[in-house]
Formats: C-alpha cells, structure tokens, sequence
C-alpha cells in the first residue's frame, strides 16, 4: 500500500451554482458532483495545475484531462447530501462576441422583456435588443455535498473553493470522519486514469447502482467501499 493522505470533507455551498449537466432551451446541473470539477478547482486552489487562459486547435475543442493525473490528487464525486435547485434565466447580446459585454436586464410594464444596458464595447451608444434568453437550474445555497481526496501530501482542514460558471459557486469544505462508502466517476477512472474495464466490472459489482447521465462523462459508481478503493484503486492512480 503507497503513502498518501486521505481526506472526507463535508461541502457546503454559499452561493448558487450552474454548470451544464444537460442542455437546451433549458441547461440543469445534476445533483452530484463531478469529481472533473473537484479535482480542477481543488488544484487550481492549491496551486498544483496552471490555468490555460488560451487553447488552440485540437485542444480548444477536446480537452485534456490527462494533465489531472500528475497533481497527486485523486477525488471520488461529490454525493449529494441535502441539495435543493435555484432557478435564473439569463439574457445576452453580441456585438462582435458574447463574451465582449456584461448585461442586465429591467422588465417593462408593456412586456417586451425591456433593454439591455450597454457595457462594452464604449464605442457603441444605441441600446441593443435581446439576442439569447436561456433557462438554468443551478444548485442553491446551503446544498451539502461529502467526498473524499487522496493526496500526496496534507490537505488544510477548511479549505473555499470556486468552480461552475464564471466560478461563481462557493464551496466551503470542512474535514468530516473518513468515509465508508464514495461516489466515483466512471470517466475519470477509464479515461483519465487508464483503470481497466475488468477492474471496472468489479466496481459495478460492489458498488451500490450504477447512475447513467445524460454525457458519457456523466456516469457514475454509488457507494462504492471505501476499502475497495483505498486498496485496489489508489495504487494504480497515485503510483
């Protein structure tokens, strides 16, 4: 058995969170945690992983989660422990990009969903109508999440973490009792830590179901044994 740290943090969120779990006319986040999105914002916090502002060619449109398997982390997904929805709806222009301006909207009386206000680029003074109204159900406030870090090295007891949309969603982590049983992400285990599919078989065996999602990276292995993991798995990713 290899040297590592482990660690089960109960997580609390302090501010609404969106990502794209499903998309559409309305985009949803799902009531577990990816541990793509932990083990991102996890590294990113302590400074193990760079961020790339920029992406060309190949690597703009696919990315590379391979660079998650030199930080010396491994994280099981989030379980959700108490979770409760928050809906928004956003609304954006263009001029020449999306990302070019940050709008708000004031609904009128005459019900024309009213105007945006112009942020950028200054050089434009005439009010713009509403190119893009989409619907997002984002996790609430005070939903809880437990899961549980491997790591080479010690982790702070309480640790605030940003991730999701604009990195707008606080998480608050706060070290709990180890762990019995974890989520894991079937991605993040054949795709990323190259874990091969005789040992992925034995999981769906001990573990409690199997959760298909609506993106192949979306499936997950629910209450697995701790035990299983920290002794078959762990070595193999955090060699």
């Amino acid at each position: 058995m290899i040297n590592v740290e482990i660690t089960t943090y109960r997580a609390t969120l302090y501010s609404p969170l969106f990502y794209s779990s499903s998309e559409g006319v309305l985009i949803s986040a799902d009531r577990i945690l990816g541990s793509t999105a932990l083990t991102y914002s996890l590294a990113y916090t302590l400074g193990l992983l760079k961020k790339h502002y920029r992406l060309d060619d190949e690597e703009a449109i696919n990315h590379n989660y391979r660079e998650l398997t030199d930080i010396g982390l491994f994280i099981s997904d989030g379980k959700p422990i108490n979770v409760s929805f928050k809906e928004e709806t956003f609304k954006s222009t263009e001029y020449l990009s999306e990302r070019s301006l940050t709008v708000t909207v004031t609904s009128q009386p005459k019900g024309d969903m009213g105007r945006f206000e112009k942020s950028e680029p200054r050089c434009m003074d005439s009010p713009v109508g509403i190119s893009k109204v989409r619907r997002y159900i984002g996790l609430a406030p005070e939903s809880t999440f437990e899961f549980t870090v491997w790591s080479r090295e010690s982790l702070p007891d309480d640790i605030l973490l940003t991730l999701g949309i604009r990195r707008s969603g606080e998480l608050r982590l706060k070290k709990i009792k180890l762990a019995e049983k974890v989520h894991l992400n079937m991605y993040m285990l054949k795709e990323v830590y190259g874990i091969s599919d005789k040992i992925l078989h034995e999981i769906i065996k001990i573990s409690g179901k199997f959760a298909r999602g609506s993106d192949f990276r979306k499936q997950h292995f629910l209450d697995v044994d701790f035990k299983f993991v920290n002794e078959t798995i762990i070595p193999m990713i955090l060699r």
